[in-house]
């Protein structure tokens, strides 16, 4: 019997455990489509932030679920050239993927990568219409089928931190990223700086930024709406020591294992 919907890969995990760039790379060597749902709560972050409101008061919630109701949040994922797909396995990814955010057709990508964003973007997270808002605006944009009820691509990738368990709750593939706390931080501090944060000026180190991300660890295992935590069928992934390509390998075998490829 043919497939009626595309092969969904799910991916979670904690604060800068490598989801975003490990479910870019996934996506490109694959042919599949990608979705970064932590973007649209960071875009909700922002939105509120920009407006004057603290999401950390939780009188906030009801200005803060209004304006996730009434974004418009657009992604455009960039491949480079080069992409290996299940029948071409003979070239990898020259660079990066990246992923482009509209803002009521504005771009935003830089703007929701800022370290104020990432202070706040959990107690926005945490409010359950956001979460419910966000929710049916990441399912329509991942809809497995065009007007015409055929596939756009043979699978999709989504990364958040409650994919497997929530998003896709039946997704093919569910894979569960973890890493040492200090290994997190050197690498969000090193994404910060690429996406042109000046550490000096606001006073960021990795210990600052491992402090901020066991904070928000604490936070998103805790939460009373979608807490994070691993689906009883996902695939535990450490990444402490494990390269990009590496971690990307795994997935990619897997899911090729998976489809009989």
């Amino acid at each position: 019997m043919p497939r009626t919907r595309p092969f969904q890969v799910a991916i979670d995990g904690p604060a800068a455990s490598g989801k975003s760039t490990t479910a870019k790379m996934v996506a490109q060597r694959l042919g599949f489509d990608y979705i970064d749902t932590g973007a649209f709560y960071r875009c909700v972050t922002y939105v509120a932030l920009s407006k004057g409101i603290d999401p950390s008061d939780p009188h906030s919630s009801e200005k803060i679920s209004a304006l996730a109701e009434q974004a418009k949040i657009g992604l455009q994922t960039v491949f480079s050239r080069g992409q290996d797909t299940l029948s071409n396995e003979s070239q990898k990814p020259a660079t990066l993927p990246t992923t482009r955010v509209f803002l009521d057709s504005t771009d935003v990508s830089s703007e929701i990568r800022t370290s104020r964003v990432s202070q706040y973007v959990s107690a926005v997270a945490a409010i359950g219409p956001v979460r419910e808002a966000i929710l049916q605006k990441v399912r329509k944009m991942g809809a497995t089928e065009d007007d015409q009820g055929s596939s756009r691509r043979p699978g999709l990738v989504m990364d958040g931190r409650d994919i497997g368990t929530v998003v896709l709750p039946h997704a093919d593939l569910k894979v569960f990223l973890v890493a040492d706390s200090r290994v997190r931080a050197e690498r969000r501090l090193q994404e910060l700086i690429s996406n042109g944060v000046d550490p000096t000026r606001d006073v960021l180190d990795v210990k600052a930024v491992q402090e901020d991300l066991e904070k928000r660890d604490e936070q998103d295992r805790t939460r009373k709406v979608s807490p994070l935590r691993k689906a009883v069928d996902a695939m535990e992934l450490d990444t402490s020591n494990l390269t990009l390509d590496g971690q990307v390998e795994v997935i990619v075998n897997e899911v090729k294992r998976r489809r009989g490829a």
